[in-house]
């Protein structure tokens, strides 16, 4: 299963690293064509008006809004 990892800010590292353990295969996501290519998406906290920001200037807003309606498994820490 390929676990995106959204790469905007936060604890990305540590995000990345329990997946692995977890046998999961973590991929950062930074742009729609990334999130498009993953399975379920984990958000790894931070700001929540900067990361509001930050998905927009990405154009990863839509998007995620999208995947997020339609079901993709979905788990945000901190955020």
């Amino acid at each position: 299963m390929k676990v995106g990892l959204l790469a905007l800010q936060g604890a990305i590292g540590p995000h990345g690293e329990m997946l692995r353990e977890l046998g999961a295969t973590p991929v950062e996501v930074r742009t729609p064509e990334q999130l498009a290519d993953v399975d379920a998406l984990v958000l790894p906290g931070g700001e929540s008006t900067t990361m509001s920001k930050l998905l927009v200037t990405s154009g990863l807003a839509d998007p995620l809004a999208e995947r997020l309606a339609a079901g993709m498994p979905t788990f945000g820490t901190c955020a």
